[in-house]
């Protein structure tokens, strides 16, 4: 059923533009994702679990990952699960996607949990952290702390401000690891600014990496959300 539908679905020219823009070391059918949420509903729905579909393509992982958003269990069952789904994790998209499909962790032990991640030796661990601290808690009565763990995090990191996509998918993979951590703190923190300006603009000061700083900048220059005064407040915060 699951390999009829990867085949069913696959469209060539979106599978060369995802190998191009994800970098996975999995094949990649192309299949668009509003079709794979609607058939994790229809798998949910007739009992299928994770641990029922293969690791052997990228779609694959996302089903998985989609099918354990719809299961109805507690948030520890579901932090159990996604422990284990998430060692499957090999880039952004799917990180993102999932980590952000995960309402049922908009809880004291799903914040916990994220922030958790931070401390995680595999980055794309500490990416999932930021997504769902960023997904779930923007509005948290411990944001402080949350900015906090931020802050530490990125002290670790090192102080490049460019990185290169040139190489292999395996070299890319490890070569971008750190990057796609300070691009997730930056959209972070753009976000936590378009909702709450004056909070975020003090919170982004407290960040020294440049590559972070400058990032966050850029992206609140992009928004909507804010107005043009605002943007040019923030553009003297550049580093």
């Amino acid at each position: 059923m699951i390999k009829e539908f990867l085949i069913q679905n696959a469209e060539e020219d979106l599978k060369h533009f995802h190998e191009k823009l994800i970098y996975t070391k999995l094949p990649v059918y192309g299949i668009r994702t509003e079709k794979l949420r609607k058939f994790a509903c229809l798998l949910a729905k007739n009992g299928i679990v994770p641990n029922d579909i293969e690791n052997t393509s990228h779609e694959e992982i996302l089903l998985k990952g989609l099918v354990l958003s719809k299961q109805k269990w507690t948030d520890v069952e579901i932090i159990k699960a996604f422990e284990e789904f998430n060692s499957y994790i090999d880039n952004w998209a799917t990180c993102d996607m999932i980590t952000s499909s995960l309402k049922r962790l908009k809880t004291e032990n799903g914040r916990r949990y994220f922030l958790s991640l931070l401390d995680n030796d595999n980055f794309y661990k500490k990416r999932i952290g930021i997504i769902g601290l960023m997904s779930f808690f923007l509005d948290d009565e411990n944001l402080d702390e949350i900015i906090s763990s931020l802050i530490s995090l990125s002290n670790t990191l090192s102080p490049k401000t460019s990185y290169s996509f040139a190489g292999t998918t395996e070299e890319k993979i490890d070569n971008l690891s750190e990057y796609y951590v300070k691009m997730a703190i930056s959209w972070y923190l753009c976000t936590l600014i378009c909702k709450n300006y004056d909070y975020g603009k003090t919170a982004l000061q407290k960040f020294t990496d440049k590559f972070i700083r400058n990032k966050t900048v850029s992206k609140c220059h992009d928004s909507f959300r804010l107005s043009p005064d605002q943007k040019e407040e923030l553009k003297k915060l550049k580093i």
